[in-house]
């Protein structure tokens, strides 16, 4: 399929998905008028390799459309990301760098006038978000540009008793926090996102249902409570030897030990997947109302985190580290003209989903740093980059993944560089070294590339736009 082929199958919806024998089917020429719909989902604190137990996923969007194996984040702590994913832009040329006060960087930017919902808006698009905008939001009368549906978590988040939120920026609600769907942070933003889905059939929308969920401390739906009680992540606890000679002195400090600590992350992770499971019914409540009112077949989903957590290993727990848990993220794309079944290789970021998703609309996505990711959609072994920037200024690292052909064209050269900003540096190979165990030059394949790697990702600490995108390549 050619570019203008998927490119207009894209537009009109037309790929042939699978609707509800029951929907009324439209005309073709209503159809092929009509421009698609655009659902982005983007959990909290979601561990990459979680989306295993999400059954409705793997069933209906996954087995549907294509999955990212290599997908990252921009910056593997909340406000940040949630920047980049606004903005298609990195922390670096945006300031976002923190958590704390996220919301009142954001605004105080000057960003918004461009994120991706603006950008729909002006071609047309109605825009929709239910949850969690960004941290530090306590502005109830205040609406994010470009949205004219609006259903905002504001602070406290972690209320134990209460949930907060802004509707239409018209003043603080809470409504009591329980085990029910209907005190349920997850299933209360699915319904206001299938309201606006239901209710939006005969025009294109751009929905954003970005639940806390799973972000800690855990309030689970009832049904799920008593669920996953033994069950421990995929990934191994600690290092060998509980040696960390090869990881930077915060890491080094960072690092915990003790059975204690363990249990303590074991529990935590249980709870991720208690709430992964209610993420996972607000997926089925959303797909089932696009079948329902026949736009299933010209809907376009996203799904993804804000950044990935950690969970004991190298003995760390949290966020904001810069080994695979805290920075990969799961990337499923379902809609028109997408491979179903099919996953991509390719090297993709949170920064791409704003001129993806500009593309697909037919809106303007200039003056960004990521690049649209169609054409790996429409063919995942399509070459995009070969190195890519994830960076935490604020905890003091920067680090360029590589993926790039290796010498004999038989293969590819999979690299990790990061550097910390006092000057140490790590590097793991991925086919020799795949848990990061050991961060030193050692291999050949890493002296190779060891200064192309520190060149490279100083050049791109510093670049934007097309010079950024440049870099990404050889």
């Amino acid at each position: 399929m050619n570019r203008a082929e998927f490119l207009r199958r894209a537009g009109a919806g037309a790929a042939g998905l699978a609707l509800a024998a029951s929907a009324p089917r439209r005309t073709a020429a209503t159809a092929q008028a009509r421009r698609p719909n655009i659902l982005l989902i983007m959990t909290d604190d979601q561990p990459h390799y979680t989306i295993e137990n999400m059954t409705f996923l793997q069933r209906r969007l996954i087995a549907a459309g294509t999955r990212f194996d290599n997908a990252y984040v921009a910056t593997p702590v909340c406000g940040p990301a949630r920047g980049s994913v606004l903005t298609g832009k990195w922390s670096h040329n945006t300031g976002l760098e923190s958590t704390d006060g996220a919301w009142r960087d954001l605004v105080d930017s000057g960003e918004l006038v461009g994120n991706v919902a603006a950008r729909l808006k002006a071609v047309g698009y109605s825009c929709h978000l239910t949850g969690k905008f960004t941290n530090d939001l306590t502005n109830d009368d205040w609406v994010c540009p470009g949205f004219d549906s609006w259903w905002a978590q504001l602070e406290d988040l972690n209320d134990p008793d209460f949930l907060y939120f802004s509707e239409g920026g018209a003043g603080r609600r809470e409504m009591p926090r329980n085990s029910t769907e209907a005190g349920n942070e997850t299933m209360v933003a699915a319904k206001y996102t299938e309201d606006f889905v239901r209710s939006r059939k005969d025009t294109p929308w751009f929905a954003c249902f970005w639940p806390h969920a799973p972000h800690g401390p855990y309030y689970p739906l009832g049904r799920y409570a008593e669920a996953h009680k033994d069950d421990k992540p995929p990934t191994p606890f600690g290092e060998p030897e509980r040696d960390l000679s090869d990881k930077a002195p915060l890491v080094r400090q960072s690092a915990r030990f003790s059975p204690a600590a363990e249990e303590e992350m074991m529990q935590e992770y249980r709870g991720k997947l208690r709430e992964v499971e209610e993420v996972d019914d607000g997926v089925k409540r959303l797909v089932t109302a696009l079948e329902e009112t026949d736009q299933l077949g010209h809907t376009w989903i996203f799904f993804i985190t804000d950044n990935g957590y950690q969970h004991g290993e190298h003995y760390l727990d949290k966020k904001l580290w810069p080994y695979e848990e805290s920075c990969r993220t799961p990337l499923v794309v379902r809609g028109p003209g997408v491979p179903a079944g099919s996953v991509s290789k390719q090297l993709v970021s949170q920064i791409d989903l704003l001129p993806t998703i500009c593309e697909i609309a037919g809106a303007d996505a200039s003056g960004v740093d990521g690049r649209s990711i169609l054409p790996t959609l429409r063919d995942p072994g399509a070459p995009t980059r070969e190195f890519l920037l994830i960076e935490a200024e604020g905890r003091g690292w920067s680090s360029v993944r590589m993926r790039r052909r290796n010498r004999a064209r038989t293969g590819y050269d999979n690299l990790l560089f990061v550097k910390w900003r006092d000057g140490f540096e790590e590097v793991y190979d991925y086919d020799d070294d795949p848990r990061m165990y050991e961060g030193h030059f050692d291999t050949p394949r890493e002296q190779r590339h060891a200064d192309v790697l520190r060149e490279r990702l100083d050049a791109m600490r510093a670049a934007a736009g097309d010079a950024y995108r440049a870099l990404e390549r050889s």
